[in-house]
């Protein structure tokens, strides 16, 4: 299947894109702001339940927040630096941010977005919908009890945050690494060489949703199953767009999948009998 990402030697003789570090560095910063009133609410129990801290809380906050924005930062920097070198990256907002022509259509990118996001929805929400009767702390289930609003803004988060860490950082170095292991004899990032990356990122995403998870609810064998199979699914489209249309379409896909599950798939848990 051939390649739609941007020539990898265009990118090398250019300057490092200082003007798409900031912007991708403040909607990271945004995206995380917007999961925190939902975050609060779902998990309120377990703070209220934990032993006091060694710290003042507000100091405990200001330490969070500049080691997100620290890591934030590397993911954006190493991020663009790494995609570069392989010809992916974020080519609308290259070549909007320099005045630069660009062969990518603005309308086509977010309808591809907005197409494979909800199609991503509707096929994530399936299996969700048939499990939840049998695992009622899922936090899907858990996250329906919230306002609309909560769910509305943490969508943002991961269809900025998730996928500047999951595709532009992430993909993008196993990608890369794949090419100097695989391809030493190549200047263009094979299809082989992609779609292994995108499946071990996609197991790793799957992976990553765990640990929030087990904060909630216990970790089973379904559980996991469940994690990696439709994380996994999730992530290899958004990876696929990603290599074809650029971040922005990942972008775009990831948060329009998070608001057809969290703002309107919740609504289809009235009809089931959950415990």
């Amino acid at each position: 299947m051939p390649s739609e990402s941007i020539p990898a030697h265009n990118k090398r003789d250019t300057p490092f894109p200082w003007r798409v570090f900031w912007l991708l560095f403040a909607a990271s910063v945004v995206g995380a702001a917007a999961i925190i009133p939902l975050a609060l609410e779902l998990f309120r129990p377990l703070v209220q339940k934990a032993p006091p801290a060694a710290l003042p809380l507000p100091l405990i906050i200001v330490i969070g927040a500049v080691q997100n924005l620290a890591l934030l930062g590397l993911a954006v920097g190493f991020g663009l630096a790494i995609a570069r070198k392989i010809g992916l990256g974020a080519p609308l907002l290259e070549a909007w941010l320099y005045h630069r022509p660009s062969d990518r259509k603005f309308t086509d990118t977010i309808k591809a977005g907005v197409i494979a996001g909800v199609g991503v929805g509707i096929i994530v929400l399936i299996p969700i919908l048939i499990a939840a009767p049998h695992l009622p702390t899922l936090p899907f289930v858990t996250a329906s009890h919230a306002s609309v609003w909560k769910r509305f803004l943490a969508g943002f988060y991961g269809g900025i945050d998730e996928e500047i860490i999951s595709r532009l950082f992430l993909l993008s170095l196993v990608a890369w690494l794949g090419m100097k292991l695989f391809q030493r004899q190549k200047a263009r990032l094979s299809s082989a060489t992609f779609w292994t990356a995108n499946i071990i990122v996609a197991i790793l995403f799957g992976l990553g949703h765990l640990p929030s998870a087990s904060l909630v609810m216990k970790i089973t064998p379904t559980v996991v199953v469940l994690a990696l199979t439709l994380n996994g699914i999730a992530a290899i489209v958004f990876g696929y767009l990603y290599r074809k249309r650029g971040l922005e379409a990942a972008m775009i896909a990831h948060f329009c999948a998070d608001v057809t599950l969290y703002v309107i798939g919740v609504a289809f848990l009235r009809f089931l009998p959950l415990h």
